[in-house]
């Protein structure tokens, strides 16, 4: 949902009031919204989304630390906050969390993916006899499968690279 530029500022002015951010404000009005109407809120409590925007830690980075950082998380299209936040949640939980950035693309191909499948399935891939062969139709089907398979390692490399960077000395 878009709001005006005064309504995002007076509810930005309205959390930092609260000394809370403007998601965890959201979390509690949402919150407090369910629970008048009846519905069941589940088991998180007004409490523990204070407490969980507030948990921060201050870190003190070696001589040229931040800037690497700061390269590094630019390189991956993000603030060096949440890049440093990411990979340490990445070490810590042993996920591969794909920023942004990266999840982006890899969510654009799998949409070609889906569609190269829709339109073979409208050709009758499986049931290919040798008219439609004459007609052009199996060189056709035969490219779309070759873009498939494009598509589908690009995939597969994407992937790759991103939980070797993860993984290795370059995240």
């Amino acid at each position: 949902m878009r709001v005006s530029a005064e309504t995002k500022a007076r509810f930005a002015a309205l959390a930092a009031c609260r000394e809370l951010s403007e998601s965890a404000l959201l979390a509690l009005l949402v919150d407090e919204v369910v629970s008048s109407n009846g519905a069941n809120p589940g088991d998180i409590s007004v409490a523990e989304i204070r407490e969980a925007s507030s948990d921060r830690l201050t870190l003190r980075l070696r001589a040229g630390d931040r800037e690497l950082a700061e390269r590094r998380a630019a390189a991956r299209g993000m603030k060096t906050g949440s890049y440093l936040a990411m990979l340490i949640r990445n070490h810590l939980r042993g996920s591969a969390v794909m920023p942004p950035g990266e999840l982006d693309p890899l969510k654009a191909v799998t949409g070609q993916l889906a569609a190269l499948s829709r339109q073979l399935r409208l050709f009758g891939v499986p049931n290919i006899t040798a008219s439609a062969n004459d007609s052009g139709l199996g060189d056709l089907l035969a490219g779309l499968r070759g873009e498939g398979d494009s598509v589908r390692e690009a995939t597969a490399a994407l992937i790759r690279q991103n939980l070797i960077s993860w993984e290795g000395g370059n995240a």
